[in-house]
């Protein structure tokens, strides 16, 4: 009987210290910056000079299997920390659709407004990642 009692108190005794163990062990800095599991990746592939501002195209791809294909547009540099969150808010941002690739990017600066324009043919991420902002004027 003193047995059992015995393993039984150097079991819960193992589960506070493992308890302990892992709370000491985690990496953040008391700042609340954890990454979710999975990052997007971000990536900066375009940018125009129109008037005096200077517009950034960010492709990002959001998610781990079934992943989204996100453009977002900003009208000052943004930089990404190590959760690819931007220091900015996008004045545009939208999922692209997963079944076609982008043939053109229309941006008229006058009311920042987006016109995507699709291939008929089969997606292509590498193609999505090539994009030019194009600028029209209503």
């Amino acid at each position: 009987m003193n047995f059992i009692v015995a393993n039984n108190v150097a079991r819960a005794l193992f589960l506070c210290v493992c308890c302990v163990l892992m709370a000491s062990c985690t990496q953040s800095n008391g700042d609340n910056d954890e990454c979710p599991v999975t990052v997007d990746s971000v990536e900066i592939i375009d940018s125009k000079m129109i008037g005096e501002t200077t517009y950034y195209l960010v492709y990002r791809v959001s998610g781990w299997h079934d992943k989204t294909e996100i453009l977002e547009l900003y009208n000052d540099l943004p930089t990404f920390d190590r959760c690819s969150q931007s220091n900015l808010e996008p004045i545009y941002g939208d999922s692209l659709e997963m079944e076609q690739s982008v043939s053109h990017l229309y941006f008229d600066p006058t009311v920042n407004k987006i016109e995507i324009e699709y291939l008929d043919s089969e997606p292509d991420r590498d193609h999505n990642k090539n994009i030019k902002i194009e600028v029209t004027s209503d």
